[in-house]
């Protein structure tokens, strides 16, 4: 027991006043000095024993507080860790070496668990802001089916970091896994690090999981992959050539896959300047440097175009030059032959008739008007006509319309200069354009001219070529090139008319040609129908210009047929609907080389309607009685008539007394019924 202040002070106090009272005793008697001495070595020592044990007091007390101060700055020590370690924005977890979740923070389990922590169970009993004990043993089990490897592929939960490193019982680090996210698809990135922890004996105790999200830095590091894998596709389809240059022209890197640049030649390139390259001139290579120094001052695109030869062939190339960085230049190398090669043909599409070759009306009339305002003088101007290419084109055909309009063109080409402008301006109606030139040099070329037809209408042809051809030169006086070609053209149309005159006779001669060509003349159906209709005609009291105008009539009323094909014309068995319909075609086909034809004009409407119907069932226009023109309801019955009394490729000839049978069956319905009763008597 500790000997307090009060209690020493009890026992000392009757020792002080006790020598005061007995003094003379302490004296005289040897004892109770004795005792006194006695006393005074007790009270030494109750205060030497007071004074010791009040220290040892201080002492403890001192030690206590100590302690205490201790104890209560660990305990703050161990909150602050906790609250570091809960609020860290790394996941921290314990394994133990069977692979059980021990101790974890809830960062460890937002980025570890694919699952929603708020709505999960047993999960969602983790989510108080703590460190996290006794966790569910089956955790990891539950969550790998949701992992993958950096390959995107699952994982076992042998592959799993975790369980790598409790088997070989050595770190792993920067391990990086996803979680997929079952609700929407997604997938979190997490890279842990792996710390094996051993016990005394060297065993594995634990193992310390660290665990940071990745997931923004995974995905940009995808997206470029992605972008790249796109980027080296895109490079690798296009046949471009990229150069990447500095500000003085000097190549410090190239991209020259899928390029007509050789692999073994692709090395030469690095360190050059495109001053250096052999493949460029000195012209484009200075270009190409005043190209790159105006990129560098304005910062717009610059573009160079240039041909080189390849095997003899030209090769157009275009260059884009674009800013790359602060001092660099991208350029980019592209083969636009073919887009060259399509502008050329789409220029001359538009300045070239695609027919003959030669120029056409856009580009002569703009030739014409770079001539404006100058001197005319010895300036010529040919106009040039083919004569009756509607006759051509009515009768044989636009096939063969087109190869006169060919022949006429290779006649003038070459007749006239290179320099010269031939061209095409009409359907069959040419021009040229000639300078220094004059009446006497034109004069000598036409004559030319009518040389090379005669040549070639030396070869057998039913419509022999002919060509209309007027000229004049400029004197100075003109205002422009455009009075000139009118002058010209003026003297054309007088040529044309000459020979419009002296080819009257010859058209007539021509028409029957063709037909007998294509008709069944050398069989004397021309001769009968002339016969018979010119009877037919005076026996219904028609004058003599009229009978004469039936007989040219029944010699060219089939004139048409020269339009219709062969393989239907002379097939023969009988047609079918489709060729009937086209044989139905040649009144009006006849129509139109009629109207063409001065000579035959006036009976081109007979040829149009000789096979229309009393009761309006005829063609082409169904028209009824007397709204058929006499001529063609005359022509009808007599060419019924020599049809069926005479041989067809179809057919055979049958009697006149059938024939006329046949024809008195379709009075009223076919013929005209007063026409029949005529011609009835006449046989």
């Amino acid at each position: 027991m500790t000997l307090s202040f009060r209690n020493l002070a009890l026992l000392v106090m009757p020792l002080l006043f006790f020598p005061l009272s007995n003094n003379i005793y302490l004296h005289s008697d040897p004892k109770g000095f004795t005792w006194l001495i006695a006393l005074l070595i007790t009270f030494t020592t109750a205060v030497t024993f007071y004074t010791r044990n009040k220290t040892v007091e201080k002492k403890a007390v001192c030690k206590a507080k100590e302690l205490t101060n201790t104890l209560k700055k660990l305990t703050d020590s161990e909150d602050k860790l906790k609250t570091l370690l809960v609020n860290l924005n790394v996941g921290i977890a314990v394994f133990s070496p069977q692979g059980e979740l021990q101790l974890c923070n809830r960062k460890f389990i937002e980025l570890g668990s694919p699952f929603n922590l708020d709505e999960v169970s047993p999960i969602g009993t983790l989510i108080d802001p703590s460190l996290n004990e006794d966790l569910p043993k089956d955790l990891l089990e539950k969550a790998i089916v949701h992992y993958i490897n950096e390959e995107g592929q699952g994982m076992s939960i042998y592959e799993f970091p975790l369980f790598k490193v409790i088997s070989t019982c050595k770190p792993l680090h920067k391990q990086i896994i996803g979680i997929k996210t079952p609700d929407n698809g997604g997938v979190r990135w997490a890279m842990g690090d792996y710390k094996p922890e051993f016990n005394e004996t060297g065993g594995l105790s634990k193992v310390v999981v660290t665990v940071v999200d990745i997931t923004d830095q995974k995905n940009s590091e995808i997206a470029l992959m992605k972008s790249e894998t796109r980027l080296n596709a895109f490079l690798k389809v296009i046949p471009d050539m990229f150069f990447l240059l500095d500000q003085n022209g000097n190549l410090i890197d190239h991209y020259l896959e899928n390029t007509i640049i050789p692999s073994h030649m692709q090395g030469a390139f690095m360190g050059k300047n495109v001053n250096d390259l052999d493949f460029i001139d000195r012209y484009l290579s200075q270009i190409t440097i005043q190209k790159i120094e105006k990129l560098f001052e304005t910062g717009d695109i610059q573009t160079i175009e240039f041909c080189a030869q390849e095997h003899g062939k030209e090769i157009y190339f275009e260059v884009r030059l674009v800013l790359w960085g602060d001092n660099k230049v991208l350029a980019v190398v592209r083969d636009i032959s073919k887009r060259k090669e399509s502008e050329i043909k789409l220029y001359n599409m538009s300045i070239y008739d695609t027919l003959t070759n030669l120029y056409n009306r856009n580009y002569f009339e703009e030739t014409l008007n770079k001539h404006l305002n100058k001197d005319t003088s010895g300036v010529g101007i040919v106009i040039c006509d083919i004569d009756g290419l509607k006759l051509v084109n009515d009768t044989l055909g636009h096939t063969i319309g087109d190869d006169y309009l060919k022949m006429a063109a290779t006649i003038l080409h070459e007749n006239f200069k290179k320099e010269d402008v031939v061209a095409r301006i009409g359907g069959d109606e040419f021009a040229v354009l000639i300078n220094h030139t004059s009446t006497t040099d034109l004069s000598s070329i036409v004559a030319k001219i009518d040389k090379s037809l005669e040549l070639i209408n030396t070869e057998e042809r039913i419509i022999p070529i002919s060509m209309s051809l007027g000229y004049a030169v400029g004197n100075g006086t003109q205002k422009d090139l455009k009075e000139l070609l009118k002058l010209a053209d003026n003297l054309m149309y007088r040529e044309k008319l000459h020979h419009r005159q002296s080819e009257k006779s010859k058209n007539i001669q021509i028409l029957a040609k063709m037909l007998e060509a294509r008709d069944f003349i050398t069989e004397g159906h021309g001769d009968r129908m002339q016969e018979l209709c010119g009877k037919s005609a005076e026996g219904i009291g028609m004058s003599n210009n009229e009978i004469k105008d039936m007989h040219l009539f029944a010699q060219f009323h089939d004139i048409g047929k020269v339009g219709i094909p062969d393989r239907i014309l002379f097939k023969p068995g009988r047609l079918t609907r489709d060729e009937m319909e086209e044989m139905k075609l040649h009144p009006e086909i006849g129509f139109r080389i009629a109207e063409s034809s001065p000579d035959l004009a006036h009976i081109s409407d007979w040829i149009l309607k000789h096979h229309e119907w009393w009761d309006g069932n005829g063609y082409p226009f169904k028209l009824k009685r007397e709204e058929i023109p006499l001529p063609s309801r005359i022509l009808a019955i007599v060419d019924a008539f020599d049809a069926m009394t005479n041989n067809r490729p179809y057919r055979k000839a049958m009697s006149k007394e059938d024939a006329l049978k046949e024809i008195i069956n379709s009075k009223g319905r076919q013929f005209d019924p007063l026409l029949v009763e005529k011609f009835i008597e006449l046989i």
